[in-house]
């Protein structure tokens, strides 16, 4: 129903006059609403001017922000009742200055204070209220994946005062999708004199983006506080400004008030006025020296439609070098609480609310609008498009990036005959993403049209050796940035043929995992069995062998205890001989795909606090430049006194000169594994069960905190003596002083009379044992 553009009725619609595109009136379901007393709650936009506020991962989903403030989900295909406050929120008159959409519930910004609205039960609640008069909330969005750092970007919500200067400006932040919010400290901007207009977190650069006012003049502030800030270029500023934050997280932001309107397409780095055409020549540098007011506008990808208070109806394209609109305005438009609202490429919605005498719910006046048909019949000199085809294998998907690998895309542009577009590829976050490109000719179309393919290779920005470090952003943070393939000057002519747009996540592909290798095992050996390994095995921790803090199961009386085998988690346990240095065979995996053998440093340690085991290297031998770090120290300055306190993100070379930490104790143990040293562990002499946490801890590896568990059991050792070394020596000296005595005394008494009669006396005892053995024998024959 609503891609099928012709004069309509929906419901019991009221059948209207057809302009160049369909109209109709929607009017459903109203027997079906209960009717409630008492209008005074009922919301309203603090703003005379309407706008449609749709959600950006679902476009059936919008909010109408007027007179009356209504919620749709289906286009607002049915007839719906204004939202009104419930009593119970207190809100006497209701001011809504700011919304956004986040999950399954609304965000408002309602005389000063934040609201939400679950719109899937109907619920209410009060989320933040400090008297501080937060009037704007802001989200980004990414619809490209279901990928967590895809998924992640919309958690981040800010609510923030407008108008004072940086000093008393309120800016709170929520990571939870705006059900908690934590007040930002922003008191290093206390010395900039001017006003707020907008405090932002913009994901394409990943930074934050305050907006500030010098008299006239608008400029953007980029920092992550509390690192150094830089500055974006000036721009006119008349008055405050509406700012819409277009969905795809390109940078893409229009400014606007009913004065003026401008664009940025790089996150507020550089704003200008969107100029006017007529006949695909120059007319107007802004809307505003036409002497017209805006009324309402509304926008989608790469597509700008503009109402004025005339009804007068412009249409426009954004991107790097084709910004601008033309007067398309079929006829005059009735403006009475009207907005825009797009539905798809090309195809725009006029949304009317209508009053009804008698029932709560309102219907609506709705007009659909064909850009490509208005287009074909304006008289504005439309050229034909100067490519065929305009394609990229990222179109709307999210690509990861993880530390030091590279990723190929590509592009297929195919030329209109006779013409030669040109193709350029933009990326929103050249901090952080580096690319290179190669373009050539890869045959033809059916039609004999040659076709042109374009290479892609993104990189991070610090592989890509093209960029000044002072440029470059820190590679130890994740960061996202999209990547978009376009025509300069593709103008309105290519309205079917949008630029293919990806994301880049650089950043940790949650696929990857490590796992221990373990060809030799317990169970290969028939040393133990699965099935006895499943059915709760337990094993010893000796006295003196562990520290019981580091596993609260374990009692605190330093006894022997005994400890359940987790066989589902932990499988067989490796066999490792225990006087062999010994260091695990990491394998990196990416779902069901070997990918390499680790071979950077890592840690690990023993999860119930086992400490019969040393390091083959102290600090020294590993050639270090400065001290290194050790667990004692790690956990010493961590809140996590066990083995998950030493992650990547504190780890800290000890092989690069770090006068912060000089080298003072160059005997202490080496406890860091893999990279450049050949250090590994030697066990004590015991047998038994280790049970290891293993972490890899150099940021430049991965993104990801790769982390696993495994067991080993350590076989070899001699059982322990029941007797101290020392009585046992002893022992061993006189039995073989007492040896050699017999040996000296035994031929002397041989010559004596008493000493052959103690000799006879021993031989009397001896010969029947000797006849006994004797008769035992078989005899050979």
């Amino acid at each position: 129903m609503l891609y099928t553009f012709r004069e309509k009725t929906v419901g019991v619609g009221i059948q209207m006059k057809t302009f160049l595109f369909g109209e109709y009136t929607v009017r459903t379901g109203k027997i079906h609403y209960v009717e409630i007393g008492g209008h005074e709650n009922l919301l309203y936009y603090a703003y005379d001017k309407p706008i449609i506020l749709v959600h950006p991962c679902h476009s059936h989903i919008a909010l109408f922000l007027g007179k009356t403030v209504f919620l749709t989900t289906n286009y607002f295909e049915s007839s719906l009742k204004p939202l009104f406050a419930p009593r119970s929120l207190q809100i006497a008159v209701p001011v809504v200055t700011s919304a956004i959409f986040s999950s399954s519930y609304l965000l408002l910004a309602i005389n000063g204070n934040i609201y939400s609205f679950d719109y899937e039960d109907g619920t209410w609640h009060k989320i933040l209220e400090t008297g501080e008069k937060l009037e704007r909330v802001f989200a980004e969005y990414c619809c490209y994946s279901d990928d967590f750092s895809c998924i992640s970007v919309s958690f981040m919500v800010l609510a923030y005062s407008i108008g004072l200067p940086p000093g008393n400006t309120a800016v709170y932040i929520s990571r939870s999708l705006g059900l908690h919010f934590d007040r930002l400290n922003i008191t290093q901007m206390g010395h900039i004199q001017a006003t707020v207009e907008g405090f932002f977190y913009f994901h394409s650069m990943s930074k934050y983006a305050v907006l500030l006012k010098f008299g006239k003049v608008g400029r953007f502030l980029y920092t992550n506080f509390p690192e150094e800030e830089s500055l974006g270029l000036p721009f006119f500023m008349d008055g405050s400004y509406r700012i819409t934050n277009l969905p795809g997280l390109k940078g893409f932001l229009i400014f606007w008030n009913e004065n003026n309107i401008q664009f940025s397409h790089n996150s507020g780095q550089l704003v200008g006025p969107i100029i006017v055409k007529k006949n695909m020549q120059f007319l107007y540098p802004s809307i505003s020296q036409m002497g017209m007011k805006i009324y309402t506008i509304a926008s989608y990808d790469n597509e700008l439609a503009i109402l004025t208070e005339n009804g007068r109806f412009f249409y426009g394209t954004l991107g790097l070098l084709s910004t601008s609109i033309f007067e398309v305005t079929p006829e005059d438009i009735d403006i009475n609480n009207t907005a825009l609202m797009f539905i798809g490429v090309g195809f725009i919605f006029v949304v009317t609310p209508i009053k009804d005498p008698v029932f709560q719910a309102y219907d609506f006046h709705i007009c659909i609008i064909n850009i490509q048909k208005l287009l074909q019949q304006s008289e504005i000199g439309l050229k034909t498009c100067k490519a065929e085809l305009l394609q990229g294998n990222f179109d709307k998907t999210m690509h990861i990036l993880d530390m030091s690998d590279t990723l190929h895309l590509y592009g297929v542009m195919v030329p209109q005959p006779t013409q030669n577009p040109i193709p350029i590829i933009t990326i929103s976050n050249p901090h952080s993403l580096g690319l290179k490109l190669k373009m050539y000719e890869d045959g033809y179309t059916y039609d004999g049209n040659i076709k042109f393919k374009i290479n892609i290779t993104l990189m991070q920005q610090y592989l890509s050796g093209k960029a000044h470090d002072s440029f470059i952003s820190n590679i130890k943070v994740p960061s996202l940035s999209t990547i978009t393939l376009d025509l300069i000057d593709r103008g309105l002519s290519c309205i079917d043929l949008q630029p293919p747009t990806g994301l880049i996540s650089i950043g940790c592909n949650w696929a990857k995992k490590i796992i221990i290798r373990n060809t030799l095992n317990a169970c290969t050996k028939d040393i133990l069995t699965p099935v006895e390994l499943q059915k709760n095995y337990t094993y010893i921790l000796e006295k003196g062998t562990y520290d019981p803090s580091f596993n609260s199961r374990l009692r605190l009386d330093l006894q022997d205890q005994a400890v359940i085998y987790d066989y589902e988690e932990l499988g067989c346990p490796q066999l490792v001989y225990f006087n062999n240095p010994w260091k695990p065979v990491i394998e990196l995996w990416e779902g069901s795909r070997f990918v390499e053998v680790v071979t950077t440093e890592f840690v690990l340690m023993e999860k119930n606090g086992m400490h019969t085991y040393n390091y083959s290297k102290n600090v020294g031998g590993a050639n270090c430049k400065s001290q290194a770090q050790n667990w004692t120290s790690v956990m010493a300055a961590s809140t996590t006194k066990n083995y998950l306190a030493w992650t990547r993100e504190i780890y800290v070379t000890c092989h690069e000169l770090n006068h912060s930490i000089p080298l003072l104790w160059p005997d202490l143990e080496y406890q860091i594994l893999g990279g450049r040293t050949d250090n590994s562990i030697i066990f004590q002499e015991r047998n038994g069960f280790y049970i290891f946490h293993l972490t890899i801890v150099d940021p430049f590896y991965s993104y990801c905190d790769l982390t696993t568990s495994f067991a080993i059991y350590v076989y070899g050792a001699f059982p322990q003596r029941l007797l101290p070394d020392y009585p046992l020596a002893l022992l061993v000296m006189l039995s073989m002083l007492f040896i050699l005595w017999l040996g000296y005394v035994i031929p002397k008494l041989s010559s004596t009379e008493k000493g052959r009669v103690i000799i006879g006396f021993f031989q009397e005892l001896w010969n029947p044992f000797m006849k006994r053995e004797k008769r035992k024998r078989p005899s050979h024959r």
